[in-house]
């Protein structure tokens, strides 16, 4: 069913402006990267553009338009509903997230996924609605590879793919930091750029201990933020230093943004919290009811009930979403046997993209 109006069509319930589809003119742009021919086609115009006439014929809206030379705009009808913008569709983020927590791994266990034996990326599923994956079976000379295979990695002062390491001690060479547990935090919080997929590559595991977990960040902020909306709104409302100084490379990083960062509709897109890295710098006034939010916050993100854990075996491959997952470990014993993993990290963009380009293929069958 079509309906007209002077600037809109309506098609099955769904309005598109007539400037909307003549600036998505199939005729008018590539078809792969979908970019534009030219730039004039606003600009250019001193007014809205205008149909002579408008039909649907065989499941396409074709409309002419008034102008000179003649032109004529073919739109797949399943194509507008897909790429309808009324109402506007939910988000990548809002659509596709489950919030999780201990009690929901209970009732649904993760799935690993063998590399060895993978026939699509439906991996990427996992990553997206539970903000990680784990891949099992991917060899050492493949890791880079693999990854590589949806985007380049990111280059950080550790460079692109380096190692965690803690070697095998006698009990008399260990150091009273080796081994210990870390909590949960989020990796490059000193960083401009947080939106990125870090991956955890497991070379070797035999020490006793050294389990990891994973938080998912974005479900602790919604129950936060119910249970203590005040703090909840402190931590979103006010930007905070995070610092890294590298001596070795003679760098001096750092970022000043809230722990908590929302999207115009309020909704939490980022959860940015290291402890080693944050120096709160809020004036005076603020600093105790900062600190108060702050400390709870962490009490949250610590409490097991929030916590995934797993033990990552040799060749196993974290991968998860750096400003939406949350990691860390337990302590384990040097003495008893090597732990050595690797990590890097890739633009989220890259995955977003990939995914896209998925969907739309699904679309377009």
């Amino acid at each position: 069913m079509m309906m007209k109006n002077k600037s809109y069509v309506t098609i099955e319930n769904k309005r598109f402006h007539y400037i909307w589809l003549r600036e998505n003119c199939s005729s008018c742009r590539y078809p792969a990267p979908y970019q534009q021919l030219y730039d004039a086609s606003i600009s250019d115009r001193p007014e809205n553009p205008k149909p002579l006439s408008v039909a649907i014929q065989d499941q396409k809206l074709i409309i002419d338009w008034e102008e000179n030379p003649p032109h004529r705009s073919t739109f797949e009808i399943s194509w507008l509903l897909s790429h309808a913008y009324d109402p506007q569709p939910k988000s990548e983020s809002e659509s596709q997230k489950i919030l999780w927590d201990k009690t929901w791994f209970e009732d649904h266990p993760p799935k690993k996924y063998d590399t060895r034996s993978l026939t699509d990326e439906s991996w990427l599923d996992r990553l997206f609605d539970l903000g990680f994956v784990v891949l099992e079976n991917i060899t050492p000379e493949n890791l880079e590879s693999f990854l590589s295979s949806i985007g380049p990695l990111h280059n950080t002062d550790y460079g692109k793919n380096f190692q965690l390491k803690a070697k095998a001690k006698t009990g008399d060479s260990s150091s009273p930091g080796d081994g210990c547990a870390l909590p949960p935090h989020n990796d490059l919080s000193y960083w401009q750029g947080h939106r990125l997929a870090q991956f955890i590559y497991c070379v070797e595991h035999e020490a006793v201990g050294g389990e990891s977990f994973v938080v998912d960040g974005f479900r602790v902020a919604r129950d936060f933020r119910q249970h203590h909306p005040d703090f909840f709104q402190i931590l979103a409302d006010t930007p905070v230093k995070f610092w890294l100084i590298d001596r070795n490379h003679e760098y001096v990083f750092c970022n000043t943004a809230p722990i908590l960062e929302l999207d115009a509709e309020g909704s939490v897109t980022t959860v940015r919290f290291s402890k080693r890295n944050c120096r709160p710098h809020v004036p005076f006034e603020q600093m105790e009811s900062f600190y108060q939010a702050y400390s709870t916050f962490f009490s949250y993100l610590k409490n097991p009930d929030y916590q995934y854990h797993f033990r990552l075996k040799s060749e196993d491959c974290l991968l998860f979403q750096n400003f939406r997952i949350l990691h860390g470990r337990t302590g384990f014993e040097p003495t008893t046997g090597p732990r050595k993993l690797n990590s890097g990290y890739i633009d989220w963009d890259f995955f977003v993209g990939r995914r896209n380009f998925k969907l739309n293929e699904l679309e377009e069958e």
